[in-house]
């Protein structure tokens, strides 16, 4: 294990660690709701098409809903029990099935395995054979982004190194913490899994310094064998997890604008991912639970590693219930998330656990108003992807989306540092994204032309 400065422009340093500190020494905790709301869509645009009827029984982990898109993978039910609604809800524009599902009294029960005390041979699988374990189970990369992990994995790119992205810099947030000091080694074989389905030389776990215990746990873990995987410690900032930050960090490199991963040799996935993989190829158990830290002002916070399709009204439940009314609820980290409602009441609280829900958070919802931008220039000290914001900013409000697209507004992460630091509290990082996306469309609307 070794400790790196950080090699990437900009970011900032939005809290103290108190955030963190509500959560990441609280055990993680598991419970089967009485009531599963699976929705077919994943994550981003992902779409599935239900592949049962209203009365059917399934089993755990039978597979219940099909890909309609190619940022869709399978879906399969996260527990055993009876369908007993197919609704339909809006997600934007789209409609999309949601499957209500009325879990047994008595579930599978969940057996320790060898891969979660020991070190796998795997020897056996092939390349190809993990990547289409991969397609099969419905791994998708659980850090956010949502994209299929065998479209990832199945590059024709040579692959260097696999980057797996244990930073968690997002504040609050600790469900990747407590899962690599709870499950350190069915992550380490699922890291080793990765590295052979990538075809990569080597793989770096890459974390911050507030997560010493994880680096030094996982590092006494991988010991003495001869497995190629190592720790990599950098300096809290965010965002550090970010991919193109955590590669310029981990590797030195800096991809080229519209660049991907894979063309500079390398393959970025979270560390949740990795636990799936092996939970897949050595438990035979597909991508159907996710840990998710339910934090901020709850009453009992905490992480819990449930079923995909957990209501959040039941995970804040679970946490004693809000502990404050005037508030604003955010499904995701509290730079990158979503708010999703605002003085709500735990009953009221929409949406369930996906793949990529890592937090559900409860904040005072200190309302403010915009001010005219000052041309402080503070935005463009803290953009990691060394953008002007502002500027941005000034263009998509004008509706100039040419000028933006000129601005290199595609290269915005959305990470929300901008927005952060303006001290006219202007909606910089939304605009900026609004930007990213109008240019992309009108790139490729021109495509079609």
């Amino acid at each position: 294990m070794k400790h790196y400065e950080q090699r990437f422009p900009g970011g900032i340093h939005p809290t103290d660690g108190s955030d963190k500190a509500l959560t990441k020494a609280v055990p993680i905790q598991t419970f089967v709701p009485d009531v599963i709301e699976l929705s077919m869509s994943q994550s981003g645009g992902s779409i599935c098409e239900p592949l049962v009827a209203v009365g059917d029984h399934v089993e755990r982990g039978q597979l219940v809903g099909q890909p309609k898109n190619f940022t869709a993978v399978r879906l399969h039910a996260s527990v055993s029990g009876t369908v007993k609604d197919i609704r339909v809800e809006k997600k934007g524009t789209i409609e999309v099935p949601l499957l209500v599902i009325e879990p047994d009294q008595e579930q599978p029960a969940e057996p320790k395995m060898e891969y979660q005390r020991e070190w796998m041979d795997i020897r056996k699988y092939s390349r190809n054979q993990l990547i289409s374990l991969m397609e099969e189970g419905g791994l998708t990369g659980m850090g956010g982004a949502g994209f299929p992990a065998h479209v990832k994995y199945k590059t024709d790119k040579p692959i260097e190194y696999i980057l797996i992205n244990a930073c968690e810099c997002e504040s609050y947030l600790t469900c990747d913490h407590r899962m690599m000091m709870e499950h350190g080694m069915a992550i380490l074989n699922g890291v080793n899994l990765l590295v052979k389905a990538g075809g990569a030389k080597k793989a770096y776990i890459c974390t911050e310094d507030n997560k010493q215990s994880c680096a030094d746990y996982l590092t006494r873990l991988i010991g003495e064998q001869e497995v190629p995987i190592e720790v990599k410690v950098f300096p809290v900032k965010y965002p550090e997890g970010g991919e193109r930050q955590l590669i310029q960090a981990a590797t030195g490199k800096e991809l080229i604008a519209g660049g991907l991963p894979a063309d500079a040799g390398i393959i970025v996935s979270n560390v949740q991912t990795a636990k799936a993989m092996a939970d897949m190829v050595f438990g035979g158990v597909p991508c159907i639970t996710r840990c998710i830290t339910v934090t901020g002002l709850v009453r009992k916070p905490g992480n819990f590693l449930v079923p995909l399709g957990t209501p959040l009204r039941e995970l804040l439940k679970r946490c004693g219930g809000l502990s404050e009314l005037d508030n604003k609820v955010i499904l995701g980290g509290p730079m990158t998330g979503t708010c999703i409602g605002v003085q709500i009441k735990c009953d009221q609280i929409p949406q369930s656990v996906t793949k990529v829900s890592g937090g559900l958070i409860v904040l005072k919802n200190d309302g403010y108003e915009e001010s005219p931008c000052i041309r402080c220039g503070s935005c463009m000290k803290v953009c990691p992807a060394g953008l002007t914001p502002w500027k941005i900013d000034f263009a998509i409000r004008q509706g100039n989306v040419d000028l933006c697209h000129q601005l290199y507004a595609t290269e915005c992460i959305g990470c929300g540092c901008c927005s952060y630091v303006c001290p006219a509290k202007r909606e910089v990082s939304q605009n900026t994204v609004k930007a990213r996306n109008d240019v992309r469309v009108m790139l490729r609307e021109r495509g079609k032309k």
